[in-house]
C-alpha cells in the first residue's frame, strides 16, 4: 500500500536524499509554467474562460483520472485495491420529506415577516457591487442576508451580472 500511494517504488534509491523529491517539484513546476502560456497563449484567464478551456481541461482530467481508476493504471488505496472484503457499504444520506416540508415552511415564513423594500434594496445594491470589478462583495452579501434574502436570491442576483455557469458559457 505504501508503495503504490508514495510512488516510493519509482525511484533506485528512495532513501538516497531529496533528488527525487525535487525533481518531482521541478516537474511540476515546468508543467504549471506550460499551463500558463497556455492561458497566455489565449489571451488570459477571462478569455480563457469564455473559451471555456478552464471547464474543458477538469471535465478531461476527470474523464482521464476515472478511466485510469476504473482500467486499474492507476491505484487508490480502499478504492480500487487493497479493499475490504467485507467492508460495510456507507449508506447514502436521504432527507425525510417532512424535514424538507418543515424547512420550506420556515423558508416561507421568514419570507413573510421581513420587508420586502429592503430586501430589494439589498440585492439591488450586491448587483451594482458586483458590477463594479474593485468593489468587495462580501459587506454586500451580509448586508443581503442580515436583510434575510435567500441564499438562492442572492445567488439569483448575481448571476443577472455574471451570467450562469454552462458548459458554453454566453459573455
Amino acid at each position: 500500500m505504501i508503495a503504490h500511494e508514495s510512488g516510493v517504488v519509482n525511484t533506485a534509491d528512495p532513501l538516497g536524499g531529496s533528488y527525487f523529491v525535487e525533481k518531482l517539484t521541478d516537474e511540476m513546476e515546468r508543467a504549471a509554467y506550460e499551463y500558463f502560456a497556455r492561458i497566455d497563449e489565449l489571451g488570459g484567464m477571462v478569455e480563457a474562460i469564455r473559451q471555456n478551456f478552464p471547464q474543458r481541461e477538469i471535465a478531461d482530467a476527470s474523464f482521464t483520472y476515472q478511466t485510469e481508476l476504473n482500467q486499474r493504471r492507476r491505484i487508490v488505496v480502499g478504492v480500487n485495491d487493497f479493499t475490504l472484503d467485507d467492508e460495510e457499504e456507507i449508506p447514502t444520506l436521504r432527507i425525510d420529506p417532512a424535514l424538507e416540508r418543515k424547512q420550506m415552511d420556515r423558508l416561507g415564513a421568514t419570507r413573510a415577516r421581513r420587508q420586502g423594500a429592503e430586501v430589494e434594496r439589498a440585492l439591488g445594491e450586491l448587483k451594482r457591487a458586483a458590477a463594479d470589478e474593485g468593489d468587495n462583495l462580501m459587506p454586500r452579501l451580509i448586508e443581503a442576508a442580515r436583510a434575510r434574502a435567500t441564499e438562492g436570491e442572492m445567488i439569483a442576483a448575481l448571476q443577472e451580472v455574471f451570467g450562469t455557469y454552462t458548459e458554453s458559457p454566453v459573455f
